[in-house]
């Protein structure tokens, strides 16, 4: 049955990807967010398909006047719209707005759909562990963060802000129901090259090496963007998955090292080999990085029958192929 579905943060690397998933699925989406006209990706389906709106949801007026138009405008909301990644969140030029993005955008939305009965999904991150050392991590465990005053820490402690405020909201308004998912090192196409996949390809394409930070020995669990898009809409629909957190992502370990010569093996540069530097070295100064990250994914397993089916080499191959010709907005 077609439903109508906002998707906040459309033209980012999961939003141009879940608005086509739901189009293929046969719904109405809304999508919105900051870039004025929306990326070739989705841009062929604005119009009878998708609804497009330039514009923040840290406005409260365009948020109240524009995406919500009616009560009960939508059925589900998928909160993609944030500010992004660990890099900017390090000495930014505006230090608060990250956290207006954020945590104001949401409390905005949350507040547009008071006794409603939609659904809200919320994309959290796996950096709300921190530096748990008892892995593999559980969407119940402790979150172990380094010291308040280092500001690697801020993109975690954003959207866990958020996660409390989300699962509060839940417990006071009975008729919102909420999930929220946390993805595991996503890469695919439209990625922006600042993630270790793009960067690294990027880097391969242009001729370069690789830089890996370290001894290259720290790994990751990486998770194919379209088994992680899949992960999200079963975490959307499932009445067993309300009020809910889900860790969505892979459980295979890789090493960066390893990483960075496969990805030279399948972009057929193999006679190069990867460079490796202290961060210190490379940025000017110490960051407190995260040895390995690995997720339990048995809940999602029981309750959404979800596990990645994508193994890293056909997803890398998949992504290489596509930065080939890929132009960044």
């Amino acid at each position: 049955m077609s439903e109508r579905i906002l998707v906040t943060g459309a033209t980012g690397f999961v939003g141009q990807h879940l608005v086509q998933r739901l189009v293929e699925d046969g719904h109405k989406v809304t999508a919105v967010d900051i870039k004025r006209h929306p990326p070739a990706a989705i841009e062929h389906l604005v119009g009878d398909q998708v609804e497009y709106h330039h514009g923040s949801v840290i406005h409260e007026d365009f948020v109240e006047n524009v995406l919500f138009p009616t009560p009960n405008a939508y059925d589900r909301i998928f909160h993609l719209a944030a500010i992004v990644g660990v890099d900017r969140y390090i000495e930014p030029t505006d230090p608060l707005y990250p956290f207006e993005v954020n945590f104001t955008g949401t409390k905005y939305l949350l507040d547009q759909i008071r006794g409603s009965r939609t659904r809200f999904v919320y994309t959290s991150t796996s950096e709300v562990y921190g530096k748990n050392p008892n892995i593999p991590w559980s969407e119940d465990d402790d979150q172990v963060l380094g010291a308040p005053g280092n500001s690697r820490w801020s993109y975690a402690v954003s959207k866990s802000l958020c996660e409390h405020m989300i699962q509060l909201f839940s417990e006071v308004d009975l008729g919102v129901s909420s999930t929220i998912v946390r993805p595991f090192n996503l890469y695919g196409p439209y990625q922006r090259p600042k993630f270790v996949i793009p960067k690294f390809i990027d880097m391969v394409l242009d001729g370069d090496r690789p830089t890996v930070y370290g001894d290259g020995t720290q790994s990751r669990c990486f998770t194919f963007i379209d088994d992680f898009v899949e992960g999200l809409v079963r975490a959307s629909e499932t009445t067993r998955g309300e009020n809910v957190v889900y860790n969505l992502g892979g459980t295979k370990q890789t090493e960066i090292g390893e990483l960075a010569e496969l990805i030279l093996e399948l972009a057929d540069a193999d006679q190069r080999e990867p460079r490796y530097v202290t961060r210190e070295e490379a940025t000017g100064s110490d960051f407190d990085d995260i040895e390995t990250r690995i997720p339990d994914i048995s809940q999602a397993k029981s309750e959404l029958d979800w596990e990645p089916t994508t193994t890293l080499r056909d997803g890398l191959e998949e992504t290489i192929e596509w930065m080939r010709t890929a132009k960044f907005d």
